[in-house]
């Protein structure tokens, strides 16, 4: 066989080869591209936390707006939020969870504010492991001050199906 004959087949098989992995290279770069621009955007929540942090560490009063926005409305919320307690955030050791949703309760408990009534019932959705009982004696309350408002309250909302809401649901709604 000719030289110039198993050149060009290698040339051939080159440019395939090349154009190939350029298809690859140029997905690859859009993948991470991509990944990227999304991980990088921040949520509306996660602005809010640290608006709230950032106050919360300069010792400010943080505005009803911003706590009402800290009562997540998802699983992954909550954990953003619960990760302030988490040992490489700055938030750790300042007790910013705990005096936080100690708030949204007391806004309801003691200033009888209604505007928390809805998002502090959410909060209280979250109840589970360490801060859990706390939650939970914070739903009781909530619910002596007034059975049949809780009970109007939850009806229809997506958190009253899983527990504690669910649990106090069956025991004090018809």
């Amino acid at each position: 066989m000719p030289i110039y004959t198993q050149l060009c087949g290698y040339t051939g098989v080159i440019r395939h080869f090349k154009k190939d992995n350029m298809k690859r290279i140029a997905t690859l770069i859009l993948f991470v591209f991509v990944t990227t621009q999304i991980h990088a955007q921040e949520t509306n929540y996660q602005k809010n936390l640290k608006l709230a942090s950032d106050l919360f560490i300069a010792k400010s009063v943080l505005p009803d707006s911003v706590l009402l926005k800290l009562v997540p409305d998802s699983y992954e919320e909550f954990v953003l939020l619960y990760g302030t307690t988490y040992p490489n955030n700055k938030m750790q050791n300042t007790g910013f969870f705990n005096s936080v949703t100690k708030r949204v309760f007391d806004k309801v408990i003691i200033e009888k504010n209604e505007q928390f009534y809805l998002p502090s019932l959410q909060l209280a959705s979250f109840a589970d492991g360490e801060f859990g009982e706390g939650f939970v004696d914070n739903l009781k309350v909530i619910i002596e001050l007034d059975k049949n408002k809780f009970c109007t309250s939850v009806k229809g909302k997506e958190y009253a199906l899983h527990n504690p809401i669910r649990y106090y649901c069956e025991k004090n709604c018809e």
